[in-house]
């Protein structure tokens, strides 16, 4: 069953980089966004659903959860640093677009699914390592793919990428996905109450995280 979940998962992942790549060639901006985000949700939900998958259930409420929870971050960044920029005419849920929350439902649930299979094959220290690696590398991939696209950009910080991915960010992506073997690991084995808390527990640290990395290598 284990190894059937990971193809799942890695099927979302290249799914989501793949439609990305050709809102990329489009310039298609928020509208294909959402459509992405929504479609991929809605293709983890239809799974979980089908298969009666508790560990799946477990990792996607605990995803959405922080995916609302990632809404102070999201205005740390727009309105208080003032280094993100979403385009303009779409709906926004504070200073966030409307599907973000459950774009990082898709990244928490993603990630979190891999952390969890990596512990279990290489143990807690590799994986917390990977982990953070991966998150290093593959989510500031996103927003080199969001800039060509038209979803959002980033400015008036230190960037690299051609000027499309902050430094701070591939910092702070590495600081909040090392957390997730750890963090993971209760989760699917918590009730409701508990996976609320923890991950009340990974948006604080989020926040954090961004404070941290913004900080250190954020200004110019």
């Amino acid at each position: 069953m284990s190894d059937k979940r990971l193809v799942f998962v890695l099927i979302t992942m290249v799914l989501a980089l793949v439609t990305d790549l050709v809102a990329w060639a489009l310039h298609a901006g928020w509208v294909a966004a959402a459509l992405i985000t929504f479609a991929v949700n809605g293709l983890i939900l239809y799974r979980t659903y089908q298969t009666r998958d508790g560990l799946f259930a477990r990792l996607y409420l605990f995803g959405l959860l922080v995916g609302f929870g990632e809404l102070p971050t999201d205005h740390l960044a727009v309105s208080v640093q003032q280094t993100l920029v979403y385009a303009p005419g779409e709906p926004f849920i504070w200073d966030s677009p409307f599907y973000m929350p459950f774009s990082w439902a898709l990244i928490m649930f993603q990630f979190g699914y891999l952390a969890y299979w990596m512990a279990n094959r290489w143990g807690l220290g590799k994986a917390t390592l990977l982990t953070g690696l991966l998150g290093a590398v593959n989510l500031p991939t996103y927003e080199f793919i969001a800039k060509q696209a038209d979803y959002w950009f980033y400015k008036d910080c230190w960037m690299v990428f051609f000027d499309s991915t902050p430094v701070y960010v591939i910092v702070g992506e590495f600081l909040l996905t090392v957390t997730l073997p750890f963090v993971v690991g209760r989760v699917v084995k918590s009730t409701i109450p508990f996976i609320l808390a923890w991950a009340v527990g990974q948006s604080v640290w989020m926040y954090v995280a961004t404070q941290i990395a913004y900080a250190w290598v954020g200004q110019k």
